[in-house]
């Protein structure tokens, strides 16, 4: 496979360039990597403690990227508090609890989000190199967690794949690879 080639088939999204926003709930600032309509994979800064947006009908997979963590308090019906101090572990959870979140110190997250009536999506952490090919997805991005890619791209840049695209992952490196699908 080519340099050229791949080039043409993935697209180096940098950390550096994502216009951070407010949240839905205006009680943080996000930076959308990729978003459809239903569909969002985003960093976000976890900077003090804060409800977070109400995604109903929503699944929801939240990845510590970097910080001491955090504690997301449900209400008693819905599910158990999860304690999210393990750095790059995918953890999903319905995007319409009602969630309180309680920083362990400030930190950095990786959002996926997708409306289960019409989508879903996977996050799948990778520490060697991977072959991806979008077939099939409504998007698939790879997000460096961990180390620098050949290409470039380093910690917390995007690789938006568009075509067949060997990631060439490191040793000691880590990358999230998220797809986003369509139902039925």
């Amino acid at each position: 496979m080519t340099d050229h080639w791949r080039q043409r088939a993935a697209t180096v999204i940098r950390f550096g360039d994502l216009a951070p926003s407010p949240w839905p709930n205006g009680a943080g600032r996000k930076a959308d990597i990729r978003a459809g309509d239903g569909w969002v994979i985003a960093f976000a800064w976890l900077e003090r403690d804060a409800p977070f947006s109400d995604y109903a009908g929503s699944d929801r997979t939240i990845t510590l990227v970097e910080g001491l963590g955090f504690r997301l308090r449900f209400t008693p019906e819905t599910s158990p508090d999860l304690l999210i101090d393990r750095a790059h572990v995918p953890t999903d959870f319905d995007g319409g609890w009602p969630t309180q979140c309680e920083i362990l110190g400030p930190c950095l997250v990786l959002n996926a989000y997708s409306a289960r009536a019409r989508y879903r999506h996977s996050v799948e952490i990778v520490d060697a190199p991977v072959d991806l090919d979008p077939v099939g997805t409504l998007a698939t991005v790879a997000v460096v967690l961990q180390g620098r890619l050949p290409d470039g791209a380093g910690p917390n840049d995007g690789i938006d794949i568009s075509g067949p695209t060997r990631v060439a992952v490191p040793p000691g490196g880590r990358v999230a690879v998220i797809r986003i699908f369509a139902r039925g």
